[in-house]
């Protein structure tokens, strides 16, 4: 990253990023919980659940990158 600035900015969107795939996966809450034990496999709405648990998973692994990444950053200055 360039700047403190940019640093920033990337963390914050990252974790916007984050926050927002968690509500989806909290928005999807009632209906999951609302399934039958006995629900066949195919009444699932599977496509869903899989995209939205992916986007969850890689929205949390680009804030992890660049808070990484901030990590090394704040080590090189701190080295220098």
């Amino acid at each position: 990253m360039r700047d403190e600035a940019s640093a920033v900015l990337a963390l914050k969107n990252a974790w916007n990023g984050a926050i927002q795939a968690s509500e989806e996966l909290s928005r999807l809450q009632p209906a999951v919980a609302a399934l039958s034990d006995g629900a066949r496999v195919t009444e699932l709405d599977l496509e869903t659940y899989h995209r939205t648990a992916l986007a969850h998973a890689n929205a949390a692994q680009a804030l992890r990158g660049v808070i990484e990444q901030l990590q090394r950053l704040r080590e090189r200055e701190a080295a220098s």
